[in-house]
């Protein structure tokens, strides 16, 4: 009999037989028949009515954590310390980690640890920021936090760090410490300096030193502020030299080269560099049309540089322009 004939003969039978066929050699055609209805042990795909969801979940790549919280006691205690988990549910990665994490063994010991560090309200705006922390060791939060103590950080400090910079804790001791003798040498500070620039602004401690020093290099050379005057600004606004080159660039030149605002007068109100230009030229250019816009302390009618910027319009015209705010709001539909 030709062998494609026969192995079509063969298929039918099987239907018809309803058995299953096992091929086993290929030099002679030698079957083993097995009855479908037979029941075989450790069978996995043997049916049963047990309900099995609860043994191991799969969880897809993008899903909404609001089903799993019923199930999962590590959520409901993330709920109730006010954890967001539509904002961890972004990161499937995280999500993966945190799930796998028994809140008894795995979390419990480092929230307590937290929480001598982080107050009670705010533990749930920390833990939504970084829910990593809760994949570290206790003991390696310890010897960074021990580290702050030995470089002499008070607690209150080590409070404030953490708290303002929920990743501070993430980073190691050695990276932390080149970080800080990275701002002592290249700003030429004191140890006091650097656990205030450290403690007034955690997060520039952990910031892209690239960014860093793209920033020192336009604060210094196109703006043309000198060392010491860096220092000053550093100490004093922080939050600079993690902004957009950019905008810190356009709104110096329309402060210092527009409005004549020399750097020593930007260095008494250097707030100002934080903030957009089209609010500070509305109320220049007001105070220019009136003839009040008179910025140098030494001279009579002088109008501070926090005055175009941080007081309501009734109070600037009231104190400063010397007029109604009607006339002011007249003018901007000018504008």
């Amino acid at each position: 009999m030709n062998l494609n004939l026969f192995r079509k003969s063969f298929v039918v039978v099987k239907r018809i037989c309803n058995v299953r066929y096992l091929y086993t050699s290929k030099s002679n055609l030698n079957f083993t028949v097995v009855n479908f209805n037979e029941k075989k042990e450790n069978d996995a795909l043997e049916y049963t009515s047990e309900d099995l969801s609860t043994v191991t979940p799969y969880f897809p790549q993008s899903f909404n954590l609001a089903a799993y919280v019923n199930s999962s006691e590590t959520l409901q205690n993330l709920v109730h310390l006010n954890v967001n988990l539509s904002k961890i549910e972004k990161n499937p990665i995280i999500v993966e980690k945190i799930l796998k994490l028994n809140f008894e063994q795995d979390i419990k010991r480092g929230l307590l640890f937290i929480k001598d560090f982080v107050n009670g309200d705010d533990i749930g705006n920390f833990l939504t920021k970084n829910p990593l922390i809760l994949c570290e060791d206790v003991e390696d939060l310890e010897v960074r936090v021990n580290y702050l103590k030995s470089k002499q950080f008070e607690h209150n400090e080590i409070s404030r760090i953490i708290t303002k910079n929920p990743f501070w804790l993430m980073f190691s001791t050695i990276r932390i410490d080149r970080r800080l003798g990275f701002y002592q040498e290249k700003f030429e500070l004191s140890g006091n300096e650097v656990r205030l620039l450290a403690t007034k602004q955690p997060r520039l401690i952990t910031y892209n030193l690239q960014h860093i020093q793209t920033n020192f290099f336009v604060i210094k050379e196109e703006m043309g502020f000198k060392d010491d005057e860096i220092k000053q600004l550093l100490l004093a606004k922080p939050r600079l030299w993690m902004m957009n080159q950019k905008k810190i660039l356009e709104r110096f030149n329309y402060i210092h080269n527009v409005i004549k605002i020399p750097h020593e007068i930007i260095l008494q109100c250097p707030h100002i560099l934080l903030h957009r230009n089209f609010k500070v030229k509305q109320r220049h250019t007001f105070l220019e049309k009136l003839g009040r816009a008179q910025y140098n302390p030494t001279i009579e009618n002088f109008v501070p540089l926090n005055a175009l910027f941080e007081l309501t319009d009734i109070e600037f015209c009231k104190k400063y322009a010397k007029c109604h705010v009607d006339d002011f709001n007249m003018f901007l539909k000018t504008l």
